[in-house]
């Protein structure tokens, strides 16, 4: 009896010994899969660093899409997100707020927010005027045939309307005295009524130019501001009307993200230039505001072009000083300093 118990008090001792070592085996296994979770979910926040960038409806954003399309990496755990604002107001709100990394905006809005304090830097010029003077009649060849005339422009001291008073001087007209300037319409009601044939003539940007000239067969461009600007000035360069903008925290902290992007935007905007069919398409599909035939039509009139901040510095200067000369609240009240522009190291 004494032996049978002996036995049996050895089996228990040997059967809690194997349990003890399993408990420990099966606990140890899982410390091992835990420790490769663990760096799943380091990795996983390490790429978890998004590019948010931003554009407005309209040719703003044309240069872009073909990103917006492939969404590239803009390097190692850095993706990219894209989205389109309904307006002007809309964007620089979420610039304000820091939402946004990279934006396309018209130049003289990045001068005002940089002048605010907003944190933003020009880092590249992606479209050089969208501006052109439409008409009905046959026989407005020159400056010198407005002279007269009533002509339609949209918000009084805006930048479209600066950029027409400016070239009216220039060509040795008084925008007060020699040509009457009807502001009564925004560029909605302005289109549509030139498309209805009931305005003869009026200042308008593309996609509205397109948009007219699809539905009015009367409707010709009269002059291309774009051009009158280089004739102006004696230069081979347009005026920058619309930018890149890149947060200045993201720049410090990502600089070769944002080489990244600039490089990846040169490429989509010398695709678009040369396949405004298939651009067309993706403007359409990612709803920019342009239908794809009207998008493929407006591209070779939209002078979509890249240039960087170092190359683009003396032309912005000069377009913001006229700007400035003409209503300095449309710059922020004050020309913005060297510290403006985004250099690449």
């Amino acid at each position: 009896m004494k032996k049978l118990l002996s036995v049996l008090m050895a089996l228990v001792l040997i059967m809690s010994v194997v349990g003890c070592t399993a408990q420990q085996e099966e606990t140890s296994d899982n410390v091992q899969q835990q420790t490769p979770t663990e760096e799943s979910q380091e990795e996983a926040s390490e790429e978890q660093i998004i590019a948010k960038i931003s554009g407005l409806k309209g040719p703003t954003s044309i240069g872009m899409i073909k990103m917006f399309e492939e969404k590239p990496s803009l390097g190692e755990n850095i993706a990219s997100t894209y989205q389109v604002a309904e307006s002007p107001d809309i964007l620089v709100a979420r610039l304000l707020s820091k939402e946004v990394d990279f934006a396309a905006l018209p130049t003289n809005v990045a001068a005002k927010l940089y002048n605010k304090g907003a944190g933003y830097n020009l880092a590249a010029v992606n479209i050089w005027g969208v501006l052109y003077v439409m008409t009905q009649e046959d026989n407005i060849k020159d400056w010198k045939d407005l002279k007269g005339k009533t002509i339609n422009a949209v918000a009084k001291g805006s930048t479209p309307d600066v950029v027409f008073r400016y070239l009216l001087e220039k060509n040795g007209l008084d925008p007060e005295k020699d040509v009457t300037l009807d502001y009564t319409l925004g560029h909605v009601e302005l289109a549509q009524s030139m498309s209805a044939g009931k305005i003869n003539m009026g200042v308008l940007p593309e996609p509205f130019v397109t948009n007219v000239g699809m539905k009015n067969e009367k409707a010709q461009i009269a002059l291309n501001l774009q051009d009158e600007w280089k004739k102006a000035l004696g230069t081979e360069t347009s005026y920058p009307q619309t930018c890149i903008v890149v947060r200045e925290e993201f720049a410090q902290a990502h600089p070769e993200a944002v080489a990244r992007f600039l490089e990846e935007l040169k490429k989509s905007i010398d695709w678009v230039n040369a396949n405004a069919v298939e651009a067309g398409v993706l403007v359409e599909k990612h709803e920019i505001g342009m239908t794809a035939k009207m998008a493929e039509a407006a591209i070779p009139r939209c002078n979509l072009r890249f240039e960087d901040a170092q190359k683009a510095k003396e032309v912005v200067d000069e377009y913001l000083n006229v700007l400035f000369d003409y209503s300095p609240k449309d710059v922020g009240g004050k020309l913005p300093d060297e510290n403006f522009y985004y250099y690449q190291k």
